[in-house]
């Protein structure tokens, strides 16, 4: 007769003896446990620079952290705490293979204003993927601010990452990039310029990534200097906020445009700038430029200069076609999600390497862009018509990896977004919910982005 096993019917089930016939562990019989950082092997040693892959695979990092409770002269009743984890990111770049001609415009720029619509959600990613995005979004409509923001802070694991030595988080985001792509670290050799490392913020807010970038290259003790512009008001840069080592009054200048205002929707604000910065780098421009928009960037990036550009969903027709404009005039380009960006906003950046040159074409095709917002903004069309498309669809999609590049990237942040929702939703239905250790989470990124824990 057969019997099922880890029944009472089972004869090796019957046997087995009720106390074990192996002693009891005891710290004299049990060796001391070992730290894995003293016995990685050196080919998995990390390197934070010059990666050519993305993935988010969450590893152990580098620092393991193992907090134990242990009772004295007994380790049966040993408590071994999940160690943190820190999800590991590296930088996959895309370059395009289509060739580029100096003094040229791209082809299939064209502008197209339409009524709005909900886009084809297929075109740029997954409509499946994106319509659960959409419906864990609205989970949240009507959810009090206080008890969202109170959610918000307990569900990420990385939420302390954004309280630094610096005024602003968007600093923690700026060092999470670099420590992945290096762009502070590139030192091109220039007799004239003495290595001045010269670069343009355009960012708004307090200045976060001014306050990062001036920081860090004081501390390789090199010479920089910066421009800045933003909307005069609340977020207007606050230079005593400053860390006294980003030596902030004698390295950055700050500007409002032609008009005082600081507005970049302006074309004469965007000029008078551009001129600033031309002038003050010997008509060279800037190595770096971070920014929330793209044509000041192509007025005072030099050739060869890195671009840091934040965006969001890149799900429509237009924001496809400004990535594929910088696709088409850098060397290479890189959409990443730093770890300091709150997980459940859409916020993203693309990094781009080496300006293939100052050209004026793209320039005016991107003021007339701009005209056209403006049209729209200031007549009764604003909220009925919007311009849908700054690149032809079919110009786009004949480059299968530049599609296949901007799905996976689209699917992949749009994956983790929805799974931070679900987490923040679990916290506001359950407020009691403890927190993950978001300190050793805190320490270990800084650790790896190589900025003061305390």
């Amino acid at each position: 007769m057969n019997h099922g096993p880890y029944t009472d019917e089972d004869p090796e089930y019957r046997n087995t003896p009720l106390v074990s016939p192996i002693p009891r562990p005891t710290l004299e019989t049990c060796p001391p446990l070992q730290s894995q950082q003293h016995h990685r092997p050196a080919q998995y040693q990390q390197n934070y620079y010059g990666h050519n892959s993305y993935h988010s695979a969450p590893h152990i990092s580098s620092t393991p952290s193992m907090h134990m409770c242990t009772p004295s002269n007994d380790l049966s009743n040993q408590q071994l705490l999940t160690p943190v984890e820190i999800q590991k990111q590296s930088a996959n770049f895309l370059s395009c293979k289509i060739q580029y001609e100096e003094g040229k415009s791209i082809n299939g720029l064209k502008i197209i204003v339409e009524p709005i619509i909900e886009p084809d959600y297929n075109q740029f990613c997954e409509a499946a993927v994106v319509q659960l995005l959409l419906d864990k979004k609205k989970a949240l409509k009507n959810i009090p601010y206080e008890q969202f923001t109170a959610a918000r802070g307990k569900s990420n694991p990385y939420e302390k990452v954004g309280h630094s030595i610096f005024m602003n988080r968007s600093a923690s985001k700026l060092a999470c990039l670099d420590a992945l792509v290096n762009f502070t670290g590139v030192k091109r050799y220039d007799p004239v310029k003495d290595l001045v490392f010269w670069y343009t913020d355009l960012c708004g807010g307090p200045g976060g990534f001014s306050e990062y970038i001036l920081w860090r290259k004081h501390s390789y003790g090199e010479k920089v200097y910066g421009w800045g512009i933003t909307l005069t008001g609340d977020q207007d840069y606050d230079l005593n906020r400053f860390i006294t080592d980003a030596k902030v009054r004698e390295c950055f200048k700050h500007s409002y445009g032609a008009d005082g205002t600081g507005n970049l929707y302006k074309e004469e604000n965007i000029r008078h700038f551009a001129n600033e910065v031309m002038m003050g780098t010997k008509n060279e421009g800037a190595d770096l430029v971070t920014a929330d928009g793209i044509i000041t960037m192509f007025m005072t990036l030099q050739k060869n200069g890195d671009f840091v550009l934040k965006l969001f969903d890149v799900f429509t027709p237009f924001t496809a076609g400004m990535v594929w404009i910088l696709y088409r005039h850098f060397e290479k380009i890189c959409i990443i999600k730093p770890l300091s960006s709150r997980p459940a906003n859409s916020e993203r950046y693309i990094i781009c390497r080496n300006l293939r040159e100052h050209n004026p074409q793209i320039v005016s095709f991107l003021f007339d862009v701009n005209k056209r917002f403006n049209e729209i903004k200031s007549s009764s069309l604003e909220g009925q018509k919007d311009v849908n498309e700054v690149v032809e669809f079919d110009e786009m999609n004949q480059d299968e990896d530049f599609i296949d590049y901007l799905k996976m990237s689209n699917m992949k942040i749009a994956i983790k977004q929805t799974e931070a929702l679900e987490e923040l939703l679990k916290y506001i239905s359950n407020p009691e919910l403890k927190p993950p250790n978001q300190e050793e989470y805190r320490r270990l990124c800084f650790l790896e982005w190589r900025l003061p824990i305390d």
